[in-house]
C-alpha cells in the first residue's frame, strides 16, 4: 500500500465524515446507516488492524456500499 493511501485511510478512520457525507465517530469505518447496510462478512473485517488487513476490509466495504447504496 502506499503511503498516501495509508494516509487518506487514517484520516477517514479519524474524520467525523462517513464517506457518504453523513456524520460518524470518529474512530469508526463507517456512519450507524452505512455500516449496517453491510453483509456481515464486510461489517466483521473492519475490525482488523490497520497493517493487518483492516485497509482491504475498508476498500472491499466501500466498494459494496457504491453499488447497493450510494448509487
Amino acid at each position: 500500500m502506499k503511503l498516501e493511501d495509508a494516509k487518506f485511510l487514517l484520516e477517514e478512520l479519524k474524520s467525523d465524515e462517513c464517506a457518504c457525507g453523513n456524520y460518524k465517530k470518529p474512530g469508526n469505518s463507517f456512519c450507524y446507516n452505512c455500516y449496517t447496510s453491510l453483509p456481515n462478512d464486510h461489517q466483521k473485517p473492519l475490525y482488523k488492524r490497520f497493517g493487518n488487513g483492516y485497509e482491504e476490509a475498508y476498500e472491499e466495504a466501500t466498494k459494496w456500499l457504491k453499488a447497493w447504496e450510494w448509487d
